[in-house]
């Protein structure tokens, strides 16, 4: 339902099921693990390429921020 209306609402998907609010938002939420973003539902679950390209700009940015302290946080 999410993967064909990913601008679904809450509100939409309890009424569709018959299920309430909540429970609609914990199936989504928790356990789908899907978030609004820009107003549609994505998947929060990272490729392990993704995992590993944000592993490797956070050990870039915590050895610039070992070798500049806090003028590395200024020019964020």
């Amino acid at each position: 339902m999410i993967r064909a209306n990913r601008r679904i609402t809450i509100d939409e998907v309890a009424e569709e099921l018959g299920i309430s609010h909540e429970r609609a938002q914990n199936i989504i939420h928790d356990i789908l693990r899907y978030r609004k973003v820009s107003a549609r539902w994505v998947p929060r679950q990272l490729t392990s390429t993704h995992q590993e390209q944000r592993m490797a700009v956070n050990l870039e940015h915590l050895a610039r921020y070992h070798e500049d302290g806090n003028d590395f946080l200024f020019g964020l």
